[in-house]
């Protein structure tokens, strides 16, 4: 009986495990395997496609844009990541409190998640438009500028290797980001036992203590799940850097994610975009595993 039962939970599994292999871990290793070709478009008639060893990863790591690519995903990964958590923490906390109405308010806490990165970049793309952006006006209105920020085409720094146009992409994601985010710690505190704040209150803990020493603490599983989730997520993220910006201006919005997209569609080097998705896959691997470690260790 357990034997027939095990075979129908396998052929439940089969046709979706066969999926994930024919669209997933295949391609995934055809990938590497071109990362170690001579896979250009423009040649492949006349030269083939020959093995050259680590070539296209020399060929990467002297390209001055795929670095500046690399530096990019990291400091999206940051500011995306750091931005999301801090928000979704306090939002969560706004709409776990009882309040009349807060079922309504919570449904429009989820708009966000149910648009479409392509068509949520193409909204923000008009609203932050020099000038025609609302943001602009607000500002102006507000004494903060004189003359219009130019959110997506202006390259110069304003504060270190950071730009108007890479506040401008992380503020997109962050908001793209921020409904999933708050969903899943407000399923964290609502499973925190009320009782334990009640003790809290006895013994004269505060607002700040309390959120410190027992509620984190409580919801260090959901919170490890939400960096790991979104850390990939920004890693391999492409859709909104490339929609509102293409990686400009200036290269300075450029991720691994639109570098592996336009040396493969742009420039027809499916070898060295091969190669940079190698390194997407190696990028996301590490967070996973450290993830799966700190899991471990926690049994």
């Amino acid at each position: 009986m357990t034997k027939r039962r095990n075979m129908f939970c396998y052929m439940m599994v089969a046709p979706a495990l066969f999926l994930s292999l024919v669209l997933g871990v295949y391609p995934m290793i055809e990938s590497l395997r071109m990362a170690f070709l001579d896979y250009n478009l423009t040649t492949k008639v006349t030269k083939g496609t020959p093995f050259i060893g680590l070539a296209n990863y020399q060929t990467i790591f002297k390209d001055p844009t795929f670095l500046q690519a690399l530096t990019n995903t990291i400091l999206f990964l940051i500011i995306v990541v750091g931005l999301v958590i801090v928000l979704g923490l306090l939002v969560a906390q706004a709409l776990h409190i009882d309040f009349k109405g807060r079922g309504i308010v919570r449904s429009l806490a989820l708009i966000p998640w149910f648009i479409p990165p392509v068509v949520a970049s193409s909204i923000w793309m008009v609203m932050l438009q020099p000038d025609r952006s609302p943001v602009n006006q607000i500002l102006r209105g507000l004494g903060l500028i004189s003359v219009n920020l130019k959110f997506l085409t202006d390259a110069a720094p304003v504060l270190g290797p950071i730009t108007l146009p890479m506040l401008a992409i992380s503020a997109v994601r962050v908001w793209t980001g921020l409904s999933f985010t708050t969903v899943m710690i407000l399923a964290g505190l609502q499973s925190i036992p009320v009782d334990m704040y009640e003790a809290a209150d006895i013994d004269g803990a505060n607002v700040a203590t309390k959120f410190w020493y027992l509620t984190l603490p409580m919801l260090r599983p959901v919170l490890a799940v939400l960096v790991t989730l979104l850390s990939i997520g920004s890693v391999g993220h492409f859709e909104i850097n490339y929609v509102m910006t293409g990686g400009g201006p200036q290269n300075v919005t450029n991720i691994l994610a639109v570098k592996t997209y336009t040396e493969a569609f742009s420039f027809f080097r499916f070898g060295t975009a091969a190669a940079i998705s190698s390194i997407i896959l190696v990028f996301t691997s590490l967070i996973a595993f450290f993830y799966i470690r700190d899991q471990i260790k926690g049994r």
